[in-house]
């Protein structure tokens, strides 16, 4: 019951605040040093998201973020309240995320992912669409910013992490930027993939030490993927 008296109070909320902050957004990408403005509401928007859907967390590893130099971020996906855990837990580092192209088809939200300069994605484009994308994160690390991707594609729907796709880790290689891996754990128990119910809790975010370019992008991924699978195995064995 508390679950849905939850879930029916923050879907208002949440779509109340996503036109406000978004309208913010909009407005702050016309001024000097854009992303103040922008990410600032983004920030505040991710804060309200958590407190009405009920979800703290706890991060491990800030010691690890270097926000001065642009990085691919790879972490797991279990929950849609992932990218409001990242955005925050991740801070001082300012990141963009990947999005589908179809996404920006919705009017208003559609302005207001371009105005933050978010990546387009066109996942029917198969590797003649890595071009494009490489280009929009050429333009996203020379305003400064990071790029965030969930190594598996898409959310888990098992509770257990996929096996990784190789698109972030060939963006990374051709950009030549490090990566920065991320394990992620109990989102999904307070939003599970599928269900509208926000059932709230606790979730732990463990940040690991940069991972440069060097070996084969299979190496990098192998690598990647071993650690971020290992500690999500432990996190979950202390649960």
């Amino acid at each position: 019951m508390i679950s849905i008296l939850r879930s029916l109070v923050a879907y208002p909320i949440i779509a109340l605040v996503t036109l406000v902050l978004g309208g913010v957004a909009i407005v702050g990408s016309w001024m000097p040093l854009r992303w103040h403005v922008a990410d600032h509401a983004a920030s505040t928007w991710a804060r309200i998201l958590l407190a009405v859907a009920g979800l703290r967390f706890e991060v491990v590893g800030r010691e690890h973020l270097q926000p001065d130099r642009p990085q691919v971020v790879v972490a797991n996906h279990l929950s849609n309240l992932d990218p409001m855990v990242h955005w925050l837990a991740l801070q001082p580092v300012h990141f963009r995320f990947m999005a589908k192209k179809e996404v920006y088809k919705i009017p208003f939200f559609r302005t207001a992912i371009k105005a933050m300069n978010m990546v387009e994605v066109d996942r029917g484009a198969g590797a003649g669409g890595y071009d494009f994308i490489n280009r929009q994160v050429r333009e996203v690390f020379e305003l400064g910013y990071s790029l965030l991707v969930y190594g598996e594609g898409t959310r888990s729907r098992s509770g257990q992490i996929k096996e990784f796709k190789k698109g972030p880790f060939i963006i990374a290689k051709a950009v030549g930027a490090p990566i920065l891996p991320v394990t992620t754990e109990g989102t999904d128990h307070a939003w599970p993939p599928g269900d509208w119910r926000m059932y709230g809790g606790r979730a732990r975010i463990v940040i690991h030490p940069l991972v440069e370019q060097e070996g084969s992008l299979g190496d990098m991924l192998a690598r990647v993927e071993k650690t971020i699978r290992a500690t999500y195995d432990e996190l979950v064995a202390e649960a």
